[in-house]
């Protein structure tokens, strides 16, 4: 029996971007090896166990410990050299996902990049496998891309999801909103926060959620999606849903500018820098000019296999 343990955290403070990912490869590494004993380890709430629990994986205890030959995939932006040469020394194949090469060590098994153009800012190695050819997504957007992709498009608005992601550090999804308010008529705006916000509009409905397990739901529903610049990006992008993305760190920022020069986000800029004015201003630019674009771009670039592909690349390294 094969011991896969993802290992990331899913916390209102960092965010649920990597638990997402992650459980999105379990389900998949599962799928391919159904007798696999997965289990998650790091630091989750209630909200993330639960997700956890509900595909039927472990979440580790305080007792847990590492033993030779597991396979570990490392989800997280704040990991040393030293605390992953630790795990290899103990014995463990090693895989990590890497957004912006900070984790370019000989030590590692395999090394991860699914964000767009990788290919072309990495220092590749033979360990590498970048790009979009191993984008993790949840199953259930596979339905939804398919029948997206079936459907005349339509280059009407009526249901807006603004989504930040679980730290929104900058407080951007009111003034989103509220500058959505402004510009237009009639809508549907749906915000997803785990606060779930009470907001008065003057010129369309509103509704707040709370995250939910499955982000497929909301996803059907939207005609546009106004994102916090990590994942949702990449996932609407999928699911052939205009999007713009408005950034939470210069990293972000870097690769939304990297998806927007492909038609495949817009960029809405830094949130440390947004006012209701001026996403007022860009978002209207992009309903004027960036909604046709991208639809071309979103079918030509995603592969409807990516998460399996990158599943297998994790036992292929178990295997070795």
């Amino acid at each position: 029996m094969a011991n896969f343990i993802f290992y990331c955290n899913g916390t209102i403070k960092t965010g649920f971007g990597h638990l997402s990912r992650c459980l999105n490869v379990a389900r998949a590494t599962f799928a391919l090896q159904p007798y696999s004993n997965i289990v998650f380890f790091g630091d989750f709430d209630q909200f993330s166990t639960q997700r956890i629990n509900h595909f039927g994986f472990t979440v580790a205890g305080s007792d847990f410990i590492f033993e030779p030959n597991m396979t570990v995939l490392a989800d997280s932006y704040h990991f040393t050299c030293e605390q992953l040469f630790e795990l290899k020394k103990i014995g463990l194949k090693l895989c990590i996902i890497d957004d912006f090469d900070q984790y370019n060590y000989n030590f590692i098994d395999l090394i991860v990049n699914f964000r767009f153009n990788a290919e072309a800012f990495f220092r590749s190695t033979t360990k590498h496998r970048l790009g979009l050819r191993y984008f993790s997504f949840a199953q259930e957007l596979l339905s939804l891309r398919r029948s997206r992709s079936q459907e005349h498009f339509q280059n009407s608005i009526n249901t807006i999801l603004v989504f930040i992601g679980g730290n929104d550090r900058f407080d951007v999804a009111t003034h989103v909103v509220n500058a959505l308010d402004k510009l237009v008529v009639g809508k549907k705006i749906i915000l997803l926060d785990q606060k779930a916000p009470s907001i008065s509009l003057k010129n369309n409905t509103y509704q707040a959620l709370e995250f939910v397990d499955d982000m497929s739901a909301v996803y059907k529903q939207a005609d546009l999606i106004i994102n916090g610049g990590g994942l949702t990006k990449y996932e609407a992008g999928f699911c052939l849903i205009p999007n713009c993305a408005i950034s939470q760190t210069r990293e972000q920022h870097t690769d939304t500018l990297e998806l927007a020069r492909a038609h495949l986000t817009f960029d809405l800029g830094l949130a440390e820098d947004a006012t209701i004015e001026s996403l007022t201003l860009n978002i209207e630019g992009f309903l004027h000019t960036g909604v046709l674009a991208q639809r071309d771009a979103m079918l030509s670039s995603y592969y409807l296999d990516s998460t399996e592909q990158f599943a297998q690349e994790i036992i292929k390294v178990s295997n070795e």
